[in-house]
């Protein structure tokens, strides 16, 4: 038989095995704006061992190739092949998956985040806050597999024209050494600020969600010394991927065994685990867990803090939470501002390696050496701020406590963003139910005059407390402004970076926010 004959009787059957399999092929790419895995049903194309040496030169050892050539063996030019992680192939739910790597994931034109809300002493009321600069369009959206009757008052779709506010229903509050599904994300393609509090008449925990495209793989976790065998530290995990493996390093305070499936965990102990998207898992204890660290494959969120605490044995206790930064987000050098209304501010430095730390307070400069994953903690007045320089990156987090004067306040917990997280924009929502809300702004001292608050220039009659420090040869302005309940954004009319923190207070009650990692 002629060789021209020969390919073209097997012409004809490479387009039948084309054209017969490709009815019965099925794909579709999950959440592509966050992920490039793609699910395939069966059959798919056979794969000979010609092809895959042949995908093996163009994508790397053991790859799988699957669009090639059936006359051939060879891929064909647009074929998809994982050079990484081909022998990874796997099944969920009855589909195939591979990783596209011509998928470009692209992080600026769709905004995502995941909310938690972890344990609270008692069953708070649960809100969600969203504010928009321009007006957006959202898709709140919970696991599958969670309860219908809860998935249904919690999934919706809205239109946000500058601000939004949603209750939660308490049963989204996470349950220790459980794996759950009990996380809610939130997507967007406009601009979005988001605020989570948990809050009961006299404790409220609030936090800032961080995007989605600014979570990362190491996180150190931040919490206090428990007062009290009912008020837990407590840190919190929601996988944004399916097969998520975690490992878990221990840091205790005090030498303190910690249960997890019936096994003994002590200080500097591993625990690992695997979590897939949507699921979450807390885990408490009754020591003080800062310096745990918390590192995965891919991308997670971690929220820590405490269910309820009570500080420097005043006041009464106060629900503790803030979503943990990112090692690789964080800065080497921070200013702390007070809290109000007389209430005293614990500052805990946090070193993520071996740090030299050098922190100012009413111009004396001080030098402290703080081991790898230890902590310091130095207390400021409400008419003080701290200026805290270090040479390798640390984390930052204020407690404002109980007011020393009267019944204002009780602990908060509150993430302070470094000099170089700074952000020109700002839009959230004050809450009411509080006495007293303010807003704290850190800008360069030449561009103090150039802020403005809803659209207007800063009205100096607002303004409680002020002070100028000096920042790396730079003098930084330090204002606390009280400010209304409702919306509110904070700008510069000359486009400057600032620092910017929320607090507000009510008796044995007090929130605290940053804006942080935008």
């Amino acid at each position: 038989m002629e060789p021209s004959v020969v390919r073209f009787v097997l012409f004809i059957m490479y387009m039948y095995l084309r054209l017969t399999q490709a009815k019965n092929f099925q794909s579709y790419q999950a959440y592509p704006e966050f992920d490039n895995k793609v699910y395939i049903k069966e059959p798919l194309y056979s794969k000979t061992t010609a092809s895959l040496l042949s995908c093996s030169a163009l994508c790397g050892n053991g790859c799988n190739c699957f669009n090639f050539n059936l006359l051939t063996g060879m891929c064909l030019l647009f074929a998809s092949c994982n050079p990484l992680h081909a022998c990874m192939t796997g099944s969920e739910n009855g589909w195939r998956f591979f990783f596209d790597p011509s998928v470009i994931l692209n992080e600026h034109e769709k905004t995502g985040f995941i909310v938690l809300f972890m344990a609270h002493l008692d069953i708070p009321m649960k809100d969600i806050y969203f504010s928009s600069k321009k007006g957006a369009f959202m898709n709140i959206t919970t696991s599958s597999r969670l309860d219908h009757s809860l998935k249904q008052q919690i999934d919706k779709m809205i239109t946000v024209p500058s601000s939004y506010h949603t209750i939660i229903p308490s049963a989204i509050e996470l349950e220790s050494f459980r794996k759950e599904v009990k996380s809610i994300f939130i997507e967007t393609f406009d601009d979005l600020f988001v605020v989570s509090h948990d809050h009961l008449p006299a404790t409220i925990g609030s936090t800032a969600i961080v995007p989605l495209h600014k979570l990362a793989t190491h996180y150190v976790v931040i919490s206090t010394e428990p007062s009290s065998t009912s008020e837990k530290s407590q840190f919190a995990i929601a996988a944004l991927k399916n097969n998520t493996s975690v490992s878990i390093t221990f840091k205790m305070k005090r030498y303190t065994s910690l249960y997890i499936d019936g096994k003994s965990f002590l200080n500097g102990d591993i625990y690992n685990l695997t979590l897939d998207r949507f699921e979450t898992y807390q885990i408490s204890h009754e020591t003080d867990l800062t310096g745990t660290v918390i590192e995965s494959c891919v991308p997670i969120a971690v929220f820590s803090g405490n269910t309820c605490n009570r500080l420097e044995n005043i006041g009464a206790c106060d629900h503790l939470i803030q979503q943990i930064i990112p090692t690789r987000e964080l800065d080497k050098t921070y200013i702390v501002p007070p809290n109000t209304n007389d209430r005293r501010t614990k500052v805990r430095i946090t070193a993520t390696e071996s740090s030299n730390i050098l922190y100012t307070i009413n111009g004396i400069t001080q030098t402290v050496t703080i081991n790898k994953l230890d902590s310091f903690d130095t207390i400021i007045s409400s008419r003080q701020t701290c200026v805290i320089e270090s040479n390798t990156p640390i984390t930052i987090t204020s407690f404002g406590l109980h007011s020393s004067k009267s019944k204002m306040g009780d602990p908060s917990m509150t993430v302070v963003p470094g000099i170089n997280q700074y952000i020109d924009y700002y839009k959230t929502v004050v809450p009411s139910g509080f006495d007293y809300n303010y807003v704290t702004i850190m800008i360069k001292q030449s561009l103090k005059d150039y802020i403005q608050i809803n659209n207007t220039m800063t009205n100096g009659s607002n303004i409680v407390f002020e002070e100028n420090v000096l920042v790396m040869n730079l003098t930084y302005n330090v204002r606390s402004i009280r400010v209304p309940v409702g919306e509110i954004s904070v700008s510069t009319t000359c486009g400057g970076h600032f620092g910017l923190m929320f607090s507000g207070v009510k008796d044995y009650a007090a929130y605290g926010f940053s804006a942080i990692l935008l």
